[in-house]
């Protein structure tokens, strides 16, 4: 069986409906702009030496883009091997692009002000992305059977994906774990805002004209729309995207004293090393551990 062939069958089998929609969509134009150099070759043929002039045509794109192009193939053969097309992984024999860390981008103190300078419902709907450290799918899936204000608590227990036939809410999170998420005063203050308006159906975020739960398009628009907003009356706001709301939260986390570990069960990661990248260390907090130096 030639690459090609069985790359569909992997695809549809493993990848389309069973995967983020998103995701699946990327590894189709992976594999239609840097696996052609394979594509005719039989499985049981391609060499190492293959493996690695595919590779050669990500090295003008992102880190991210090179390491996920070199693991579908790894997992594209590994699967081969598990159905009888071929019986050893050439990726094996090559080397992973190497991860270059990036420390994680979040809003200055000034910029959550100006950002923040407002009272209306979009206003809240993001305040209260900065104040859980939600992702925007576990954000809009919200309900109020989540959240119990009386213990000052959210669980997060589903999320809200893009799909081929449009977003849809899974019983789900990106981690496959449900986690509690302590509230903090100014969150709770927030959520009882939100309850004092007509909530329809449940859920937290809601359109007006469809009365359905806002969808992730739906979310970044306004976010646009509620950042210009905003720029007209501070122009030197500084555009972040969205996501960097959950950074802030987990970046002053970690500057108030909050442990690493601590860190990771709150965003929900399953690996700590994705956390680490919240750690940042610049000058002035490597003063202030110096200065905070005894022996005693």
């Amino acid at each position: 069986m030639i690459f090609k062939e069985w790359f569909e069958m992997f695809y549809n089998a493993y990848c389309v409906d069973v995967i983020a929609y998103d995701c699946y969509k990327d590894y189709y134009y992976i594999n239609q702009k840097h696996f052609g150099y394979i594509a005719d070759m039989e499985l049981l043929s391609v060499k190492p030496i293959d493996i690695q002039n595919c590779l050669k045509s990500t090295l003008s794109y992102s880190n991210d883009r090179q390491r996920r192009s070199y693991f579908l193939l790894k997992r594209v053969f590994r699967e081969a091997i598990v159905n009888g097309y071929c019986d050893k992984n050439p990726c094996d024999y090559v080397k992973p692009p190497k991860r270059i860390k990036k420390e994680a981008e979040y809003f200055s103190p000034d910029n959550l002000v100006h950002l923040f300078d407002d009272d209306s419902s979009v206003c809240r709907m993001f305040q209260l992305d900065l104040w859980t450290g939600l992702r925007r799918g576990e954000l809009l899936a919200l309900s109020w059977d989540n959240i119990d204000l009386d213990n000052r608590y959210l669980k997060v227990c589903q999320t809200l994906v893009h799909t081929s036939c449009g977003d849809r809410i899974v019983q789900t999170t990106k981690s496959r774990r449900d986690r509690l998420i302590p509230l903090h005063s100014n969150a709770i203050a927030i959520l009882n805002q939100i309850r004092s308006q007509d909530v329809s159906n449940g859920f937290l975020f809601v359109s007006p004209i469809t009365h359905t739960v806002i969808s992730l398009r739906r979310y970044n628009r306004l976010y646009r729309a509620f950042y210009e907003q905003q720029k007209t009356k501070y122009p030197d706001l500084q555009y972040l995207t969205p996501h960097k709301l959950r950074h802030s939260y987990a970046t002053y986390l970690i500057q108030c004293g909050a442990d690493i570990e601590t860190l990771r069960a709150l965003l929900g990661h399953v690996d700590i090393t994705t956390t680490q990248r919240y750690v940042h260390s610049n000058f002035n907090q490597m003063c202030k551990a110096v200065n905070n130096l005894k022996f005693e």
